[in-house]
């Protein structure tokens, strides 16, 4: 019986080539999970959550192995003809014969060959250079009809983005060879189907113009501009803004084929000039929500002018994730790279300037040694400052400069000519940047703290009681540290009840030793960032643990301030300026405002509130 398999398209099985019913609704997304993932081990409780996402019955493990039973039949034995592949997780293949579907270390292994699957065909081709032959496996979008099974989709999505890769590909090699205009068709109905990859617009438009149909590729480029700013807030890449302009400016006959922005295709080695540095952290993995400051942050940084921006907000807010995961989407915008420095030691204190310079610089040594010859390497030269500014000179970098404190700290590593663009992060807002874009960084909305909690702990097990899962988040105030603290916890303690583990949490020194018992670090953290205010800002937040709730008037803070209520106003905005506390209102009178400290510096403050000694510093008055 020879059986062939199809995903590139909606799920199809041939047996000698006539179309076989595959069965259940059930059997076919097993099916699908299978093949999405040929030859490599799929965990049998993945299977389960795909047959049933988060309900599965008690009887799941047993009508599993029954699907299981279906699809041998269905499927046949293993053929043995080129069974193994490149990265199979199985090391090798059964022998002719054998079953299709095996059982592995806990979970199940369907073996194919690649002319058994049509995945593996077109990863074979593609290798091969074939890519018309490759490209005519497809017939749709993978897995037409699974993409609501999570397991599925993100396999499915895998094989788009490999179609999309191997299209342009295939396209680039079309236009090289003056086949620009017999492709317009096929390239207009791919682009219509992946409006923001901008690369295979910029072909498009190459082969409109090898058709003469210049207008049309203006107009390309105007609809992706347009649908960019309506989608992510960007403009398109510096890179296809110089291609556009090239089309604008070009005059008489159309070229046979107008060269691109190397950045815009696969770069051709350039000895003279290295891969752009990339010092930036990874990317959070369980970066949640926050869509509306990582619209705002990209603007600033993509922007025409004064592309300086400061991310403010409590200790906790996630100021440095945001930073970080935003410089990773704009890697196009800054071909000449993306660096990272922290401006504090591991021990909180700050760091010279001079030595902040240099790490920055010992990124940048090997791009400026592989430059022209009689090129200074910047690294090398005696003023790290005036090196610094030589280096951005001309370029279009990234800078991500994280946890600054006061303004002098920043204004050196900020460029004083080329395109380059900086993004600070602190606690106080720095209102002395001149030019600087501000972007606040609130708490969690209780939406996204719960959907950060379950992907830390598992969505199943917040789904099972969302209740108690919201009620957690709250009591941590809903920052992100806190957040993260508690999901760490939980993913440590799988056999607590999450109704139960609110308990835990019911307030001041048992918040603060649930959260931070196991990262000493975090109370370093809040002691760092009390102990480095002035006099009276430092006095005031101990005394405000000394209030029943971290949601206070400014009566109530003047009466545990033991002053009057302004002199209380000054000092509460001592403490907004430091990000150390919030308003909920502020647009109201002074007397009605709402403040708030976070909930672990408010824990915090409780804590250290009975060390305080009741004398009013002398500053106060």
């Amino acid at each position: 019986m020879a059986v062939r398999f199809g995903i590139l398209g909606p799920l199809h099985v041939l047996e000698n080539g006539r179309a076989v019913d595959p069965g259940s609704r059930k059997q076919q997304i097993l099916l699908a999970a299978l093949l999405s993932h040929a030859n490599t081990r799929v965990s049998a409780d993945s299977l389960v959550e795909a047959l049933w996402d988060d309900a599965p019955p008690r009887t799941a493990r047993k009508n599993l192995q029954v699907y299981v039973s279906g699809l041998r039949r269905l499927a046949g034995p293993e053929s043995g003809q080129d069974a193994s592949c490149p990265g199979s997780g199985t090391g090798h293949a059964p022998a002719p014969g054998a079953t299709r579907i095996s059982h592995q270390a806990g979970g199940y292994v369907l073996h194919t060959a690649e002319g058994e699957l049509d995945a593996l065909r077109f990863e074979q081709r593609a290798r091969a250079g074939a890519l018309t032959e490759a490209l005519e496996l497809w017939r749709g979008s993978a897995l037409d009809g699974f993409r609501d099974v999570p397991l599925i989709d993100s396999a499915a999505q895998r094989l788009d983005r490999r179609f999309l890769g191997v299209f342009e590909d295939w396209l680039d090699a079309e236009l090289a060879a003056g086949r620009g205009a017999e492709a317009i068709e096929r390239a207009t109905e791919t682009a219509q189907r992946h409006p923001l990859r901008e690369r295979l617009r910029m072909l498009q438009m190459t082969a409109l113009c090898q058709a003469g149909r210049r207008s049309e590729a203006l107009a390309v480029y105007d609809e992706l501009r347009q649908t960019l700013a309506h989608e992510l807030g960007l403009p398109p890449s510096p890179a296809l803004a110089r291609f556009y302009r090239s089309l604008l400016c070009e005059a008489g006959p159309v070229q046979a084929r107008p060269a691109p922005p190397a950045e815009l295709r696969p770069p051709p080695p350039r000895p003279h000039r290295p891969a752009a540095p990339n010092l930036l952290p990874t990317d959070p993995p369980a970066f949640t929500g926050r869509a509306a400051p990582v619209r705002r942050l990209a603007e600033v940084l993509t922007g025409g002018a004064g592309r300086l921006a400061v991310v403010t907000g409590p200790l906790g807010a996630g100021k440095t994730a945001l930073a970080v995961h935003t410089a990773h989407r704009l890697a196009e915008h800054f071909p000449d790279g993306r660096l990272f420095v922290r401006l504090r030691g591991e021990d909180g204190r700050p760091r010279p300037l001079d030595d902040v310079l240099r790490q920055l610089l010992a990124a940048t040594a090997c791009a400026e040694r592989d430059g022209p010859t009689g090129a200074l390497p910047a690294a090398e030269c005696s003023d790290p400052r005036w090196a610094w500014q030589l280096w951005l000179t001309g370029r279009r970098a990234l800078v991500v400069v994280d946890d600054a404190r006061r303004e002098s700290e920043v204004r050196p590593l900020l460029p004083e000519a080329g395109e380059s663009a900086v993004v600070v992060t602190a606690r106080p807002g720095l209102i002395g940047l001149e030019g600087a874009h501000r972007v606040w960084l609130p708490p969690f909305t209780a939406d996204e703290a719960v959907e950060f909690l379950g992907r830390t702990i598992g969505a199943e097990r917040v789904d099972a009681d969302r209740e108690s899962a919201a009620r957690i988040v709250r009591a941590t105030g809903l920052l992100p540290l806190g957040v993260r603290l508690v999901a760490d916890r939980l993913a440590f303690l799988r056999h607590v009840p999450l109704g139960e583990y609110v308990a835990r949490l019911g307030g001041g020194r048992a918040l603060l030793d649930e959260l931070c018992g196991g990262d000493p670090l975090v109370r370093v953290r809040l002691a760092e960032s009390v102990g480095e205010l002035p006099e009276v800002a430092h006095w005031a937040v101990l005394r405000l643990g000394l209030l029943a709730r971290p949601v206070f008037t400014l009566d109530r803070a003047a009466a545990v301030l033991d002053c009057d209520p302004g002199t209380a106003v000054r000092v509460l905005e001592d403490l907004l300026e430091a990000s150390l506390l919030t308003v909920a209102d502020a647009e109201g009178l002074a007397h009605t405002v709402r403040y708030e400290m976070p909930a672990l510096l408010y824990a915090y403050a409780r804590e250290r509130a009975g060390r305080t000694a009741d004398r009013v510093p002398v500053h106060l008055h």
